[in-house]
């Protein structure tokens, strides 16, 4: 054994002591690391624009929870009801109603009849000149590209089968406009649903109508009449109720300015603390590392 070896033994052993004290010897660097960090996450998380969110509780009516009596109807004329295309009222079912909430035709025309593409993307919107910002018009925002938006990060659905209800939030950077668009939701998918329920229902009178001439048999006559009878009945609840697939629990109202959900400030402050004491306690022993490496290639040791 070498006189460099006995003095110097090769110990894989983790000590304990010594990495305490290349800690405290670095303490200012780890200490500068940490509030550098701890700064700029908080100068982040100021400048980051809040995000409010909007909620809209509301449950299914019995028009929208399957059909009911006319579900049970249809199940018993069977073609007859098909053939007449028997509406179930409130877009069918729960799920059928969620769906439409979240399909691209029900946000398009929400998008399209609010003007919201500026609104969206107001960041490369030129109001003046009414036109966008960009060179390449391959980068401006298209519908698809709207819808995404709105149906990924802006709208969010959330149905509880124990309470039966649904709660539609909005998350958006205004909270005024948060809230409106919320309630808007809302009204226009129950108003949108009330009207495709009265006119399927129309053209299914106007069929059973038809087939009513063409037979003379009394029971064919006589279960077109009940079809007909609960068709009818479908038609006036239609027309009579405003809130026809979701009723409203408690409407969208706007929360106070500081209410924000993002950015979550004293998280992301704790978190730039943290990053940078890992971070400075990292280059330290890095340092040291490096400087060992050093000074063993030069022949000395510390």
């Amino acid at each position: 054994m070498t006189e460099h070896a006995a003095e110097y033994p090769d110990n894989d052993e983790i000590d304990l002591f010594q990495l305490w004290e290349t800690i405290v010897a670095g303490k200012w660097l780890i200490l500068g690391l940490m509030l550098f960090c701890t700064s700029a996450a908080t100068g982040l998380a100021f400048l980051m624009t809040p995000k409010y969110e909007a909620k809209v509780i509301a449950s299914f009516t019995e028009e929208s929870k399957g059909g009911g009596g006319l579900s049970a109807l249809a199940g018993q004329f069977g073609g007859l009801a098909d053939m007449a295309g028997i509406s179930l009222g409130g877009g069918g079912n729960k799920e059928a109603t969620l769906a439409y909430l979240k399909s691209r035709a029900f946000i398009d025309g929400f998008i399209v009849e609010n003007a919201l593409m500026p609104v969206l993307y107001s960041s490369i919107w030129d109001a003046e000149k009414k036109t966008w910002k960009v060179d390449d018009p391959v980068k401006a925002p298209t519908p698809w590209k709207a819808y995404q938006l709105f149906s990924g990060r802006i709208l969010a659905l959330n149905f509880d089968k124990k309470t039966n209800l649904v709660t539609l939030t909005i998350t958006w950077k205004d909270r005024n406009q948060a809230v409106k668009w919320a309630n808007e939701l809302i009204k226009r998918a129950n108003e949108n649903l009330r009207q495709r329920t009265i006119e399927e229902t129309r053209q299914s009178l106007t069929y059973l109508e038809k087939e009513l001439q063409k037979t003379s048999v009394v029971e064919v006559q006589n279960t077109i009449y009940r079809v007909m009878e609960t068709q009818i009945k479908t038609m006036m609840m239609a027309n009579t109720q405003e809130q026809y697939a979701l009723k409203i629990i408690d409407p969208a109202q706007a929360v106070d300015e500081d209410a924000f959900v993002s950015p979550k400030r004293p998280m992301m402050i704790a978190l730039g603390a943290v990053g940078g004491l890992f971070l400075g306690i990292i280059f330290v022993f890095l340092r040291k590392a490096l400087r060992q490496r050093k000074l063993a290639s030069s022949g000395t040791y510390e």
